[in-house]
């Protein structure tokens, strides 16, 4: 078998079998499939899409790439929980330490930043000390100490689909169902689960922008879920502006703790309130949702939470003060409103952009993130805007950054005069297998 002709195959449309997918996969671990032909493939992939067997071979053959965790010995349900990507999304920073109070595991394998999205790794990996490279048997210890870890994909899990996540990025081979699904699935199934909910994203701000496009993302994982019996959610939830006000790493960082502590932005309550009493749902051991709400509502606004993610951080040997301290003058610009009136339309890709320009992501797979970096938005869709208020404001290491960043941004923010807006419903749908 030659991996050139798979490739021609693939780039003519036609669909490849199970063993040519698996034998591809092999190949880009052993090293006898180049970088380059992992582009072709992904480019052909995203023109001609994946199939539902093709899917289905892509996900598992990437999840037997590396290691698979038995957890089979920890009586807790467990259940993770997956964004398909947000701008200013640092629900999962909330979310897991509302779950370690909620009577279920979530061992967590977490992405970086992909595309003008940004990632709860390098987020994390703000904090300075917190290990987001967890080997197998940290994992156990911490998921039975804390009932929940949170780790990146280190070379042993989903190796392939490491390598397939860097190239997608950078080759611009984002937006495929297909791929997506596969990505998704194959680092989820490592993690021995019981259930699954999904943060669907739709909307400017999302890579499934179409409702449309996002059902049909949202039915190939649930295909794939009900082939080996995994129990899923899958929760549709508006990108048409970013989540909350910060948005960039250690930003985020400050958001969660803010929010740990009560002063929670209505959207981040609302979204990650929605996941959470999801997640104890497909765990089965409560179907009373509005008991599940008051309890989960509960371990949020006691501070329990915030308890947690101290407990979380501390674990998986984070320091806060450090962190904090690193962060104290970072530059900062002030972007002011040329009008009066009010926030009808925020370009959340753009705004995704913004962060990526000034450093809180990747242009190439090679570049450093300033953890610094990122906006604190100060106004959202609906908010009444006075001329020369400040509406947003920069944050980058490199002052020089900001022009440009900041014009890009003042363009993504649209103020009418009319205050007749219409404010975007956040949770959209919410299906199950």
């Amino acid at each position: 078998m030659l991996i050139s002709e798979l490739l021609k195959k693939k780039r003519e449309g036609y669909s490849l079998t199970g063993e040519e997918i698996r034998y591809f996969i092999r190949g880009l671990i052993n090293n006898y499939v180049s970088d380059i032909q992992a582009a072709a493939f992904l480019t052909s992939a995203c023109i001609h899409g994946l199939n539902r067997s093709e899917t289905a071979a892509m996900t598992f053959a990437m999840r037997d790439s590396g290691i698979k965790f038995d957890f089979s010995d920890i009586k807790l349900p467990k259940i993770d929980k997956h964004s398909t990507g947000g701008v200013g999304d640092k629900i999962s920073l909330l979310l897991v330490p509302i779950c370690m109070s909620a009577g279920i595991a979530v061992p967590m394998i977490s992405g970086r930043g992909l595309g003008h999205t940004g990632g709860t790794v390098d987020k994390l990996e703000s904090i300075t000390g917190f290990n987001m490279q967890l080997d197998y048997d940290e994992c156990r210890k911490l998921l039975l100490q804390n009932n929940a870890f949170m780790t990146s994909q280190t070379p042993q899990i989903a190796p392939a689909d490491g390598i397939l996540y860097h190239i997608r990025d950078i080759t611009g081979n984002v937006e495929s169902v297909g791929l997506i699904t596969a990505s998704i699935m194959s680092k989820k199934l490592v993690e021995d689960l019981d259930g699954l909910v999904i943060d669907m994203k739709t909307g400017n701000g999302a890579f499934m922008q179409d409702i449309a496009e996002a059902k049909q993302l949202a039915e190939s994982m649930l295909a794939v879920a009900s082939d080996i019996g995994l129990k899923m959610r899958i929760i549709f939830s508006s990108m048409e502006q970013p989540l909350g006000n910060a948005i960039g790493n250690w930003l985020e960082i400050e958001e969660t703790i803010e929010s740990l502590k009560g002063n929670i932005h209505p959207d981040v309550e609302e979204l990650t309130l929605k996941l959470a009493d999801s997640m104890v749902l497909a765990s089965g051991i409560n179907d009373d949702i509005e008991d599940i709400h008051a309890r989960n509502k509960e371990i949020l606004r006691s501070g329990q939470a915030y308890k947690n993610f101290l407990k979380m951080v501390e674990s998986q040997g984070g320091n806060l003060e450090i962190s904090r301290n690193n962060f104290l003058n970072t530059p900062k610009f002030e972007i002011k409103s040329d009008v009066d009136g009010y926030v009808s339309q925020v370009d959340t890709i753009n705004v995704g952009i913004v962060g990526i320009m000034l450093g809180a992501g990747r242009q190439n797979v090679y570049d450093k993130i300033d953890y610094a970096a990122g906006i604190e938005l100060r106004k959202k869709i609906g908010d009444k805007v006075a001329k020369d208020e400040t509406i947003a404001v920069l944050y980058a290491s490199d002052s020089t950054k900001f022009a440009d960043a900041a014009e890009l941004l003042k363009y993504s923010i649209v103020i009418k005069e009319n205050d007749e807006i219409l404010i975007p419903k956040l949770i959209i749908d919410d299906w199950y297998n």
